[in-house]
């Protein structure tokens, strides 16, 4: 054509090199402007495909991830729910013992007046000595205790030693009329409303303390209870049913975004992005009646034992639902762990298909560079021979 410039070889040659060399100069500078070796299928279409692949399901996990974190909120939320709630009913347990320790009255038997040098050592009674046994039993129908009288026992220990079993309760107190100002008497009584059924077991020694001046009650038999119910009976009943009401109030507040597993709501945890793997943690009702714990009537002891027995039967409800829901946690923290992990593999396998080594890229941009100074300068010579012909006018 009538406009094409016509170049020697060694332009032509030396053209080509610099064009080749600006070409592999564009392709490095892209790479570190964008850090990737791999930008479009064109580039390499194994890689690009397999990185995006790999891409994808990362931000599939990704996503699942924020479900499983929000899981664990709901399953510590109902954590904290069973926490109270397991101190509202201690709490209501602490009422029912209280109405039961109040709710009748009380059997008392009072030993004669001891001295001090009796009270230190009731082997130096006359009649006692190391060895001799008697039992008490708070009701007939409940367990008989036999205590014993051992060498150099006080009047204290003995004491302590009643006052340790379930069912009695003993102090000391002041000498009857006919004791002195330092004399001393044991009163034994039962805190369960019961009969106070006493017998010698091994010699006498509930005859003697009987025997003794000033002593009160029935030794060696049975003393019933006496005694009227005192006034708070009822409002032991009230304070224990408002616990009932506050546990029904506190498992409406138990939920976390709609999800509350104390009220029966149940949760299900996806793990993978196909949905072949996941965790139903079901959910409980845990209301008062739910835990099984019915309003309170505190007007005979077999009622107050009936509420302590739902009571007991609650708590270990309770214990047992936290440490399901503890496990359930436990196996989604680990899931959520995995998954992380998961995820930073994945993506870094795709990086390691598409992403550039900067420094190698550097490298060749600098060698590129060069290798264009010298195509200019070669070009440049390349010409002279043409530009030889200009002298010649």
């Amino acid at each position: 054509m009538s406009n094409d410039v016509t170049l020697t070889a060694a332009l032509r040659a030396n053209l080509n090199s610099l064009q080749r060399t600006q070409g592999l100069l564009d392709l490095t500078q892209g790479r570190l402007a964008t850090g990737k070796k791999v930008n479009s299928a064109l580039d390499d279409p194994t890689a690009f495909f397999a990185s995006q692949s790999l891409s994808n399901r990362a931000g599939d996990l990704n996503r699942l991830l924020d479900g499983m974190g929000q899981a664990i909120q709901v399953i510590k939320a109902a954590d904290e729910g069973i926490s109270t709630l397991t101190n509202l009913v201690k709490q209501a347990q602490s009422i029912a013992e209280t109405a039961r320790d109040q709710a009748s009255g009380a059997a008392v038997i009072t030993t004669g007046n001891m001295t001090q040098s009796e009270q230190a050592d009731l082997t130096s009674i006359t009649g006692i000595a190391a060895g001799d046994q008697f039992s008490l039993q708070a009701g007939s129908g409940n367990p008989t205790v036999t205590f014993t009288i051992t060498a150099g026992m006080s009047l204290a220990d003995l004491a302590n030693q009643i006052n340790s079993t379930s069912g009695f309760s003993a102090q000391i107190v002041a000498a009857g009329s006919a004791g002195g100002a330092d004399d001393r008497r044991l009163e034994i009584r039962t805190t369960n409303g019961e009969d106070l059924i006493s017998a010698d077991v091994t010699n006498t020694p509930l005859a003697t303390f009987d025997g003794l001046a000033d002593s009160s009650g029935t030794f060696d038999g049975t003393q019933a209870a006496t005694g009227q119910p005192p006034a708070d009976r009822v409002q032991l009943e009230a304070d224990f049913n408002a616990i009932r009401t506050q546990i029904d109030q506190l498992i409406q507040d138990t939920g976390y975004r709609g999800t509350n597993l104390l009220n029966g709501d149940s949760l299900t945890v996806q793990f993978n992005e196909k949905n072949t793997s996941s965790i139903t943690v079901a959910g409980v009702t845990f209301n008062a009646t739910g835990l099984n714990i019915s309003a309170a009537t505190f007007d005979s002891d077999a009622n107050i034992q009936n509420s302590l027995n739902e009571i007991t039967a609650s708590l270990d409800t309770l214990r047992a639902q936290a440490r399901t829901f503890g496990g359930n946690l436990s196996v989604i923290q680990n899931r959520e762990d995995f998954t992380k992990g998961l995820v930073n593999t994945l993506k870094e396998g795709s990086d390691k298909l598409v992403l550039a080594d900067q420094n190698e890229e550097a490298a060749k941009l600098l060698s590129l560079q060069t290798a264009q100074q010298l195509g200019i300068t070669s070009l440049s010579l390349a010409s002279q021979a043409q530009q030889s012909v200009l002298r010649l006018f």
